[in-house]
Order: C-alpha cells, then structure tokens, then sequence
C-alpha cells in the first residue's frame, strides 16, 4: 500500500471482442464464457480495491467479490460497499488511501470515464465476435503513442495484452 500523499495506478481489466464488445446490457451479463480468463481476472485483482458501476456490481451478484473491495460509482447508494457519485470523488477518496493500485471493471460509463486517468490497461483480446450493444471505448488509434504494449500472453481463443501510459522520454 502506498503512502497517503500518492496517487494510485489506475488499471484498467477488461475483456472485449474485435468490436469492442464487452457485454449485453439486456443480459447483464458478458457474451462469452472462458474460464482461462475469469481465472486471469481473479489471480490479478486478489487483494486489491476494483472499482465499477452500479450495473457491473449487480451483474457480479451485487456483493463484493472475495479478497477485493468494490467500491461503485453510482447516484444511489448500496449496501456494504462505498458508493460515489463521481469519479472525481473516487479518485479523491484513493488519493488519501493506502492502496497503490485500483483496478477499473467497468462498465462502459466508467471506462470511458475513467481511461484518460489510467495509467495501465490489462486487455483481454477475444478473437470471436460476439452480439451485445455495451461496447468498450475505442482506443487502438492511441496504441503506440499514448498506450505501449508490455506484454502479451497468447490463448487459443484470446489474447492477453498489457499496456502502459506512455510518458514520453522522461529523464
């Protein structure tokens, strides 16, 4: 955990298809279903605080996820977890936090709020399309001068990909 005076790494988890697709908002749930990569998910958040939605929350079964505190930006409030209206609130109460990294799980709202304020994007790749109207914000036009892939991990159906927020030549 960092100290009170640092700000955190946003990092951004999330899956998608070659369209962008991350989910089915009649559904509320993903389109796809890969075990590889829930267990990704799980293995890279044990431990630390995730922050979502009101709807991503509820697609989870609406408590905190084991091992991780969820923390939701909604215009309500909820039982048993910290709830904020912005995401400048969030970004204010992990400031003053101990925590050194929080992780973004969606949903579409609060990637796209969120991604100009991320410092690391973990991606799942889905290599099938799948139907769903919740798509994830484009950024592959930023690879390369904004984002810096650091890793990639190849499976049969996806690929894994971290990126980093490029800072330039920074001496």
């Amino acid at each position: 955990m960092s100290s009170p005076d640092k700000s955190p790494i946003y990092t951004i988890i999330v899956a998608h298809d070659p369209d962008l697709v991350i989910g089915d908002s009649a559904a509320q749930d993903l389109p796809w279903h890969y075990p590889e990569d829930l267990k990704h998910f799980k293995r890279t958040t044990m431990g630390q605080p995730l922050l979502m939605g009101r709807i991503t929350f509820e697609s989870i079964g609406g408590k905190p996820l084991p091992n991780r505190p969820c923390y939701i930006l909604t215009s309500g409030k909820l039982e048993g977890v910290r709830c904020f209206s912005d995401h400048r609130q969030a970004m204010d109460y992990f400031y003053t936090s101990r925590y050194q990294r929080v992780f973004v799980a969606g949903g579409a709202g609060v990637y796209k709020t969120m991604l100009p304020h991320a410092d690391e994007m973990i991606i799942t790749e889905i290599k099938k399309r799948y139907e769903g109207d919740v798509r994830f914000p484009e950024y592959r036009h930023d690879i390369g001068t904004v984002w810096k892939e650091t890793d990639r991990t190849e499976h049969p159906d996806f690929v894994i990909k971290t990126y980093i927020r490029d800072q330039g030549d920074e001496v």
